[in-house]
């Protein structure tokens, strides 16, 4: 059986994974860090790509109240021997130009970006 995305679905699977992608590729970063319900649902992938269900670990992606308007939340662990507010200022604006690109690719123009991150753990 094969799983056909519609394309509003297509585009929120592409700013999860370049989100994902981005924050993941930071200096300091561990890992990306699923919620609670996830893990006990079983509905998340580790890996960047977005899953059969359209998630990824550790980001949460959705529209804002305008057009353009996007908001990014990202839950991640930091690696021990770096300073967890670095590591967040580092990844914020890496994971708003990956999406910002990812919007382009797509022929979305995305006026607003705002990504959120919240450290999860200290590994």
């Amino acid at each position: 059986m094969s799983h056909v995305m519609s394309g509003d679905a297509q585009l929120h699977a592409a700013v999860l994974r370049a989100a994902a992608g981005a924050a993941k590729d930071t200096p300091g970063v561990a890992f990306l860090r699923p919620g609670l319900g996830e893990l006990l649902r079983g509905t998340v992938t580790r890996e960047a790509p977005a899953g059969r269900n359209g998630r990824v670990a550790g980001v949460r992606a959705e529209r804002g109240p305008g057009p353009g308007q996007w908001r990014i939340r990202v839950h991640l662990a930091v690696r021990r021997g770096h300073r967890a507010l670095d590591v967040t200022r580092a990844v914020r604006p890496r994971v708003m130009a990956a999406v910002q690109e990812a919007l382009r690719t797509a022929g979305e123009a995305a006026t607003t970006v705002a990504v959120s991150v919240t450290v999860t753990d200290i590994t």
